[in-house]
C-alpha cells in the first residue's frame, strides 16, 4: 500500500513538473531577470554577445538549439541589427535569462509579452542552414530570445533574355561645307529598349555606294572629315550587348566643295575718253564660307579703237559677297599696267579701285557655273575725272 502510494506521489510529481517546464510563460515587465544590463546601442549588444561567449552556449543549449551558437556568435557582428517595438500579444518560442539578474542561465519557453505598454527591442537576423532565424534582445534586460524562424526561398535561376535592337535616328551638321571640314553626327535621337546605345559607327559612301571612309566612335556623338562632292553618311548605332542598327533616318546626303577654285573673266571694256578693249583674266577663288571669297587674277586688256589709252596689263584682287544663292558684289584694287605715255592720264600706269556686280546665270554653285557681270575701275588718283577716264566693263566669269 505504500508503495502504491508513493509511485502515485512520483507520478503526479512527474506530471506536474512536465506541465509547469512546458506551459506558457506570460511577461508583464522587462528587467525583473536580466541576463545584462540595460542596453543603448547595437554595438553595446555586440560586445555583450562576444563577452559572454560561454554563458550563450549555455542558453542556446538549455534552449535545445546548440547548432545555432556558432553561427549566432559569427555573424552577430556582421548582421543588420535594427531597433523594434513590440506591442501586447508578441509572442517568442524562448527566452533565456538569469534569476533576478544573477547566477545560472535559465530558459522560458512560449513566452508571451502581455502588458499593454510596447517594449523596445534590438531584432536581427541570422542564417544557419538555408533559416532565417530571427532574435530579439529587450533593450531592458539583454535577454536573447528567439522571435521567428523561416525557409529561406531558393533563388531562381535568371531567365534567358534575348536583347532588342536599338533604333537609330541621327542629324547630321552642316550639310553643305568645305573639303576636309568636320561634319557633326549626333546620334542622340537613337534609343534602346532594354539597355543603352554605346558606340555607332559613321561611313561615308559616294554616289556609286563606295565606301569613301568609316570611322567607329563611343557614344553617340561624334564627327567625320566631310570629302569633295555629292556623298551620303551612314550611321549605324550599337547597344551595349552589340546589337547593331540603322535605318532611313539615319542616312544624309551632304556635299564638300572646294575651297580653291579656277576661274576665268572674258568681256568688253570702255574707257570713256574714248577707247575700246576687249579683256581677259585668270585667277583663283579662295572661299572662306559661302558667303565670302577672296578672288585674284592677273589678264589683260587690248584695245582695238579709240583714240586714247592703250593695251595694259591687269593684276587685280577682289574681295566677294555672294547673296540670294545668285548674285555678287565684288570691291578690291587692281593694277593697271600700260605701255602708254604715263604723262598722259588716258595712258599711265594706275592703282584702280574696281567695283562690281553680277549674277550666276547657268549651272550650280558648287558645280561648273557662268556668271554675267558689270565692273567700273578707275584710278585713286583720277576719281575727280571719272567722265574721261573711267573704265566701265561688262564680261562673263566662268567658274571651274
Amino acid at each position: 500500500m505504500k508503495r502504491q502510494l508513493f509511485s502515485f506521489i512520483v507520478m503526479a510529481f512527474m506530471l506536474v513538473s512536465v506541465s509547469v517546464a512546458n506551459s506558457a510563460t506570460t511577461l508583464m515587465e522587462i528587467g525583473r531577470s536580466p541576463f545584462c544590463k540595460p542596453l543603448k546601442t547595437p554595438d553595446e549588444l555586440v560586445t555583450m554577445v562576444q563577452s559572454r561567449a560561454g554563458e550563450m552556449e549555455k542558453g542556446f543549449a538549455l534552449a535545445g538549439r546548440s547548432e545555432l551558437y556558432q553561427p549566432f556568435m559569427a555573424q552577430i557582428g556582421t548582421t543588420k541589427i535594427e531597433r523594434v517595438e513590440y506591442p501586447k500579444g508578441t509572442h517568442f518560442e524562448w527566452m533565456f535569462f538569469k534569476k533576478k539578474g544573477k547566477g545560472a542561465v535559465r530558459v522560458a519557453k512560449d513566452v508571451n509579452w502581455a502588458n499593454d505598454k510596447p517594449f523596445p527591442g534590438f531584432q536581427f537576423d541570422i542564417v544557419h542552414e538555408g533559416n532565417r532565424i530571427t532574435f530579439v534582445v529587450p533593450l531592458g534586460c539583454g535577454n536573447v530570445a528567439l522571435f521567428a524562424e523561416s525557409r529561406i526561398p531558393a533563388e531562381k535561376p535568371p531567365v534567358a533574355r534575348k536583347n532588342q535592337a536599338p533604333t537609330c535616328g541621327m542629324v547630321v551638321t552642316p550639310t553643305k561645307s568645305f573639303c576636309g571640314d568636320k561634319v557633326t553626327v549626333d546620334a542622340r535621337n537613337s534609343s534602346d529598349p532594354d539597355g543603352n546605345v554605346a558606340k555607332m559607327k559613321i561611313t561615308m559612301v559616294d554616289k556609286g555606294g563606295k565606301v569613301v571612309s568609316e570611322k567607329s566612335v563611343d557614344g553617340n556623338v561624334g564627327d567625320i572629315a566631310m570629302p569633295c562632292g555629292t556623298n551620303t553618311v551612314k550611321v549605324t548605332v550599337v547597344d551595349n550587348e552589340g546589337a547593331e542598327a540603322t535605318s532611313a533616318q539615319c542616312t544624309a546626303d551632304v556635299t564638300g566643295s572646294k575651297r580653291m577654285r579656277l576661274i576665268a573673266d572674258v568681256g568688253y571694256l570702255r574707257l570713256w575718253d574714248p577707247g575700246n578693249f576687249v579683256f581677259g583674266r585668270i585667277g583663283g577663288e579662295y572661299l572662306f564660307n559661302e558667303q565670302w571669297s577672296l578672288l585674284g587674277l592677273v589678264g589683260g586688256a587690248l584695245q582695238y579703237e579709240g583714240l586714247d589709252g592703250e593695251d595694259a596689263f591687269l593684276v587685280d584682287v577682289l574681295g566677294e559677297y555672294k547673296f540670294a544663292n545668285r548674285y555678287f558684289v565684288d570691291m578690291g584694287v587692281g593694277g593697271w599696267i600700260s605701255d602708254g605715255d604715263n604723262d598722259l592720264d588716258s595712258e599711265d600706269d594706275d592703282l584702280d579701285f574696281i567695283v562690281a556686280f553680277g549674277a550666276r546665270v547657268f549651272g550650280e554653285p558648287e558645280s561648273f557655273n557662268g556668271s554675267v557681270f558689270v565692273e567700273g575701275r578707275s584710278g585713286f588718283d583720277e576719281f575727280d575725272d571719272l567722265a574721261e577716264y573711267g573704265r566701265v566693263s561688262v564680261g562673263m566669269r566662268f567658274r571651274f
